[in-house]
């Protein structure tokens, strides 16, 4: 058996875990030959042994992108590759992996397959790239003899197939391409790349380009051995002007390059106008526009260059020609194509004196992400485009033009049909810049007030008819990009703006204030309802209201003011009727009156002679003057007639009696018995009270003296029309029967009501109702319902309560100790920890309202990542003086109230609040970019390709039906200030730097700038939610924007200037209060040093980009110890040190490095090179560094007392790795046990956590590398290590017990001397520590030996190279 087994060579085989989904591993065991095909054709790979080469396997064919393990017992074979079914041979050469010996090396090389047909010369070309993976050269030795070691090879080696060159289409348009001199051409459409299997990249390849309308081109060589570089390549339109290609070439491996073609700018136009664009200042417009792009807009993107280098890299534009023949177009002001938005004004010149006409164009400027990395994609906008969502064909017109149309529409208006959209531009700028809308098929539709259209907002709009009816269309206008999208929908489902509640008894009359024609007067009868929104919306939110008819005051209210009621007066005068001639109207009974009839149809009311000044009886005739009196508050009866007539703007109630003529009787004196006195009209006079007093009393009208009441003279054949009216004795006194009918007198009212109406404006929801009733009816309504006050009332909302939620329910939670979300990556590695703590939530849920009360006490979330020097990521800002007051409200707060809603589609909140106190972040770049990988942007925006869209305008995605509404009575979000710090990272690894370079934005570091950010206030909105989130975040953008100044002034390369200033300016006022001058000096001690360690910083930074990555981790290092220690001098002493030490030994460890890693004389020159920079560079570092810490140390003694010193991490960054290699719990010791870790061996990747155990006087830690004894105390550093045993030397951990003290025993291999020659004697060494209990001891030799035991497996795992090479390979 034995035998027959050493025979065999051993094999390497590969056993490969992947996960398939979430939930599933899959183990493939394979061997550790790869081939992988990244060619577009599928390739048949074919074997043969040495010894039989007339027996080969050919395998099946490896599809294009799959790869393809060899198998086991043919890895030695010789391999031989050929593209199926294209009628060649397999490559003479066959691929040998077995020269390609250092880990992560790529040897690549050329192969052709020649054609069978011997007269067709045609070759196919492909390139082989060998690249040998990561597998341990580490073997047991206990496994191989020595010699079988060095006989066999095994292999560990990926092998691609790749194209020679491929062309890749990043242009918007079709290309075609040739390759001069050679067969090879062809087209490409956008986006799209092609092989060229014939090309061969070991002789000078001269490509050409053409596109339509750029015949000609100046071709581009690439010689061979061509590495990454960019270059641009000329093309000529037909009238010879040149455009730029931006060409990137991408070496994969060598003689496998990877083409893509792109050009600088692409202009978008999505106007509707033909514009034509050239560089300012340029002799001629750009090129590839013609005449046609005078006429009409071009719908491909337009590839626009900088032609001319002698001008600025500016642009300019103007309007074709075709669209104002006669008129002459100007270029605009020029922008730049590299970034942001913006908009210009294109102006064209009429003739004669004609006022010119403008267009506004808006610039949407695009970096492209992932391969579009070398475009600028710009999009010309419209400024203004309508969209119509309503039911309805839609009119719009410029407000001028509207003006005084009526239903007729003007020259130059704009239609759209329902669902479609339009382009606008103003006709005339020099109007104002009103939009007018009307419905077209309604008939009779007047044209609506002038709204305007530039800033985000919604609203109703109003139209009339002539007849004043009102129909509704709901505006909403979104920015986006720089265009403004105004849509237009139908408002069926949606509550008005406003009602007009009228509850009164009269009708009322209103109109907008300040709105003059009178077919906007509007008439609310009594009882009725009517929506309502504004005439003309630009003008103040007014409405004026007068009672219909004679005499009425007239009020302005405020649709915005929820407060007091107001009062509107209208004069109510009376008729004083003989009652029993308005009795025939009611005459119910079928009693035959037949004497009297003629006279109780009379209706007879009192009436004053002009002549005589007597009272008689006339007809009733509505509105005559002198049939009309008023009573005061003593009880006269005033007469209208003989007064002069009311200005009904001015309310009734303070006329002087004084002017006017009362009822009285025409005697001097009081009336005696029996007598009958004729009534008359005199002055007031006090003395003759008791006759000027009336009133109405069971039916009869009596003055103040007793027994007197007013008459007819002579018993009912008096009443009749001009009859005389008298006081006289009352005989139904002595009867005590009914009152007779000629004593039987009434106050008719001349309109229904008090005379008094209270008028107030309620919210209903999202309408607010302007509600008019009668003053003495709400005084009574008062009485009877104390819940009148509510908006709607109580019954109301009973009916809207569903029956299920009529019982009430109360949440209450407290979290004291609060919540911490820890987010880990897939590395593992914890990236933060956010911390909430004293939560308090408090819900209520009642028939009527829910109520929601949110506060967060404490917000922190701490960076994580073992080894930054900024833990915190966002926290509190602390108090920096003494004297400011202490906040002590919560973090976070959110008040919400919501009440049921009568709509399915709106909710209703009373209020909703969002309070925060000032906030502290600090970004830190590394941490930045992590977060987002973690969210996975990475993914989404690499696959992503720009599509420019061919029509017009994107539809908006539009949600079915009727989307759901929130209206606020109030919305407010708070978040005072923003102390924000920036801190950029000097090494990244290349995953984060692939990233960084997609984001399109650089980092520049600052530290504390403070933004003061207004609060986010909105009464009444009713809005959507997209449009409600898009509002805010706008706010805070524009927020942000205008903080800018604050941003640049913390910048660090200027030193800080904003934090010099606080900090002097913090002295100076501590001086002048408290008489501190300290305060004073230590303040400034802190500015100063504070900017000149971030000048030096910086400066030290930058010089930090010359020298090699280890010098540069090193120092990395030691920054990192001064930042958490605190002992800022000792890491500047340190960083001086270490540079100069690194500058006198630069260049000799320099140009070592460059001859370990690139070989040969090439590496010993280039680091030679880099290390007489080094020379140079080093100790100026390492000065600037020691500057930078001491002004920090000189920064940290000056505010040692002050109370700036920063507060602990939450905890501990947390060890996520557990020996079994998944995410353990937290555990406090195991964070204290990575974290020294990490401060001996300042790595975690590579070497990790395993476990710790601490005794009183030292520490054990075992990492995946080695076994460390720790000195106990409190610092860690190497000194305090005192036994440390790798794994590699240890054979194994023992229990030995010694006169009953325990010891863990370490049997390792004997170290050599530093002489290197080896000392005779055992070849082990076997030191022991003493361990307090059997227990731990136990417990540490199975650890330490199941770490080495990992330590094993680890040595057979295949590790990722930190190397560029991959990436490129496998793109």
């Amino acid at each position: 058996m034995a035998l027959q087994f050493s025979s065999l060579p051993p094999v390497r085989v590969v056993f490969e875990v992947t996960m398939e989904g979430s939930a599933r591993k899959v183990i493939t065991v394979r061997s550790a030959l790869i081939v992988k095909n990244r060619l577009e054709t599928p390739m048949e790979l074919r074997l043969d042994s040495p010894s039989a080469p007339d027996k080969p396997v050919v395998l099946p064919a490896v599809m294009p992108g799959d790869s393809f393990a060899i198998p086991l017992h043919l890895t030695s074979w010789r391999l031989q590759a050929r593209p199926k079914g294209m009628g060649v041979f397999f490559c003479k050469t066959p691929i040998h992996w077995t020269n390609v010996q250092k880990a992560a090396e790529v040897c690549s090389s050329k192969r052709e397959c020649h054609s069978m047909e011997t007269e067709n010369s045609r070759f196919f070309r492909f390139c082989v790239a060998i690249k040998k993976e990561n597998y341990p050269d580490y073997m047991p030795s206990n496994i191989f003899s020595d010699s079988a070691k060095q006989i066999f090879r095994q292999p560990g080696h990926t092998i691609y197939l790749l194209p020679t060159v491929v062309i890749c289409n990043l242009l918007p348009c079709e290309l075609e391409f040739y390759v001069k001199g050679m067969p090879i051409n062809g087209t490409l459409k956008p986006g799209k790349e092609a092989a060229l299997h014939t090309a061969d990249t070991s002789q000078n390849v001269e490509l050409g380009v053409s596109l339509e309308n750029f015949p000609l081109c100046k071709e581009l060589l690439i010689p061979p051995g061509t590495q990454n570089y960019m270059v641009r390549m000329r093309l000529y339109d037909v009238n010879k002007r040149q455009l730029n290609l931006t060409i990137r070439i991408v070496c994969r491996a060598e003689g496998s390059l990877k083409i893509f073609i792109s050009a600088p700018y692409w202009l978008i136009n999505k106007t509707g106008l033909p514009l034509i664009f050239r560089q300012d200042n340029a002799k001629t417009d750009a090129a590839g526009q013609f005449e046609e792009h005078e006429l009409a807009r071009s719908l491909s993107p337009l590839l626009f260059c900088y032609a001319d280098k002698e001008q600025a890299n500016f642009c300019t534009m103007r309007i074709g020609k075709g669209i104002h023949p006669k008129g002459m177009p100007g270029w605009c002001q020029g922008f730049s194509l590299d970034g942001g938005s913006g908009v210009r004004a294109l102006k064209v010149i009429q003739q004669g004196n004609r006022p010119g006409l403008i267009y506004n164009i808006g610039i949407d400027v695009k970096k492209g992400r992932g391969r579009y990395i070398d475009t600028c994609m710009v999009t010309f906008a419209p400024r203004y485009l309508l969209d119509n969502k309503s039911s309805h064909k839609l009119a719009f017109a410029q407000r001028e033009f509207a003006r005084g149309q009526g239903t007729s529409n003007p020259d130059g208006y704009i239609s759209t049909l329902p669902g479609s959209s339009v382009v606008f531009h103003w006709p005339r700028n020099d109007y104002d810049q009103l939009l007018c809308v009307r419905l077209m098929e309604v008939p009779n539709c007047v044209w609506s007030g002038g709204f305007e259209v530039n800033k985000n907002s919604s609203f109703h709009i109003n139209m009339r008819d002539i007849l004043g009816k009102c129909y509704f269309l709901r505006v909403e206008i979104t920015l986006r990009g720089a265009t403004f999208r105004i849509s237009f929908g139908d408002t069926d489902q949606l509550p008005p703006p406003f009602r007009i509640d009228n509850f009164s008894k009269v009708p009322v009359v209103f109109t907008q204030h300040g709105v003059a024609e009178p077919r906007l007067c509007t008439e609310v009868k009594p009882m009725t309802s009517l929506d309502y929104a504004w005439d003309e919306p630009t003008l103040p939110p007014f409405i004026m209201l007068t009672v219909k008819g004679a005499g009425s005051s007239e009020i302005t209210c405020s649709m915005n003011d929820f407060q007091d009621s107001k009062q509107l007066y209208y004069e109510n005068f009376i008729y004083i009727a003989a009652t029993y001639t308005f009795s025939g109207l009611q005459e119910g009974t079928g009693r035959p009156v037949a004497s009297n009839k003629d006279v109780a149809y009379a209706e007879l009311v009192l009436d004053v002679s002009p002549k005589t000044q007597r009272v008689i009886l006339k007809k009733k005739e509505p509105g005559k003057r002198s049939q009309l009196w008023r009573m005061t508050g003593t009880g006269m009866l005033c007469h209208e007639g003989s007064s002069v007539p009311h200005n009904p703007n001015k309310p009734s109630s303070p006329r002087s009696v004084e002017s006017s003529m009362i009822l009285d009787i025409a005697g001097l004196a009081a009336v005696t018995d029996n007598r009958y006195e004729p009534l008359m009209l005199r002055k007031p006079d006090r003395r003759r009270s008791t006759t000027q007093t009336w009133s109405f009393r069971d039916g009869k009208l009596t003055c103040g003296m007793h027994g007197l009441v007013v008459q007819a003279k002579g018993g009912i054949s008096g009443l009749f029309d001009g009859a005389e009216v008298v006081l006289g004795p009352d005989m139904s006194l002595e009867l005590l029967g009914p009152v007779p009918p000629e004593q039987q007198f009434i106050n008719q009212k001349m309109r229904p009501g008090s005379g008094v109406l209270a008028v107030r404006v309620v919210p209903d929801g999202p309408t607010r109702v302007l509600q008019i009733t009668d003053f003495n009816q709400r005084r009574n309504d008062r009485l009877s319902c104390e819940g009148g006050e509510l908006p709607v009332t109580e019954q109301d909302l009973r009916k809207l309560k569903n029956p299920d939620t009529d019982q009430e329910l109360e949440v209450l939670v407290k979290l004291e100790g609060g919540i911490g979300l820890s987010l880990v990556n897939k590395v593992p590695e914890e990236l933060v920890f956010a911390s909430l703590t004293g939560i308090n939530v408090h819900y209520t849920q009642l028939s009527t309202s829910q109520v929601l009360e949110l506060s967060i006490q404490d917000v922190q979330v701490d960076n994580q990542l073992v080894g930054t020097t900024q833990p915190f990521m966002l926290f509190l800002t602390p108090q920096i003086n003494e004297n400011e007051a202490i906040e002590t409200g919560p973090a976070v707060q959110l008040n919400a109230m919501k009440f049921p809603s009568k709509n399915a589609l709106t909710d209703i909140y009373k209020h909703l609040m969002v309070t925060a106190r000032r906030f502290t972040i600090q970004i830190e770049e590394k941490l930045l970019l992590k977060l987002l990988s973690f969210f996975g942007y990475d993914q989404s925006e690499s696959a992503e390709v720009q599509k420019y869209d061919e029509n017009l305008h994107e539809k908006t995605v539009d949600q079915g039906g009727a989307q759901k509404r929130y209206y606020f009575e109030n919305l407010k979000i708070n978040v005072p200030q923003i102390k924000l710090s920036v801190f950029t990272s000097n090494k990244l690894p290349l995953d984060l730097k692939a990233l960084k370079s997609t984001l399109g934005f650089p980092l520049i570091r600052f530290e504390d700038a403070v933004i003061n950010l207004d609060p986010f206030t909105r009464v009444h909105p009713y809005e959507t939610k997209e449009f409600i989130i898009n509002d805010i975040l706008k706010h805070f953008q524009e927020e942000l924007l205008s903080q800018a100044a604050r941003i640049l002034g913390s910048v660090d390369f200027l030193g800080n200037p904003m934090g010099l200033l606080n900090d002097v300016s913090e002295g100076v006022t501590g001086l002048i209060k408290y008489g501190n001058v300290g305060g004073l000096i230590r303040n400034v001690t802190h500015g100063v040093s504070n900017s000149a360690a971030k000048f030096a910083g910086t400066l030290s930074d930058g010089l930090g980009k010359t020298m090699d990555n280890r010098h540069q981790t090193e120092r990395e290092y030691i920054r990192y110890h001064g930042a958490t220690s605190g002992e800022h001098l000792i890491a500047g002493i340190h960083g001086l040190a270490h540079g100069i030490i690194g500058g006198l030994t630069s260049v000799i460890t320099s140009t070592v490095e460059g001859v370990k890693t690139e070989g040969g004389v090439s590496g010993f020159i280039s680091g030679f090179g880099k290390g007489l920079v080094g020379t140079v560079t080093k100790p100026m570092a390492g000065a600037l560094d020691f500057a930078s810490e001491t002004a920090q140390a000189v920064r940290d003694t000056a505010t040692l007392s002050g109370p700036r010193t920063q507060a602990e991490r939450v905890r501990k960054p947390r060890c996520c790795r557990g020996p079994q290699g998944l995410l353990p719990r937290y555990s406090e010791s195991q964070a204290e046990g990575q974290e020294q870790l990490f401060k001996l061996t300042d790595n975690i990747q590579d070497e990790f956590f395993i476990a710790v155990e601490n005794t009183d006087s030292y520490c054990v830690l075992i990492s995946s590398k080695a076994v460390y004894f720790l000195k106990s105390g409190d610092y860690v550093d190497r000194e305090a290590i005192f036994l440390e045993v790798k794994y590699d030397h240890l054979y194994h951990c023992l229990i030995s017990k010694d006169h009953g003290k325990v010891y863990v025993q370490l049997t390792k291999k004997a170290v050599n001397t530093s002489s290197g020659v080896a000392i005779p004697g055992p070849s082990q060494q076997k030191p022991m520590v003493h361990v307090k209990s059997e227990v731990l001891a136990v417990k540490l030799s199975q650890e330490i030996n199941y770490a080495k035991s990992l330590y094993y497996e680890q040595q057979l795992m295949l590790r990722l190279s930190e190397n560029q090479e991959e990436l490129e390979l496998d793109s």
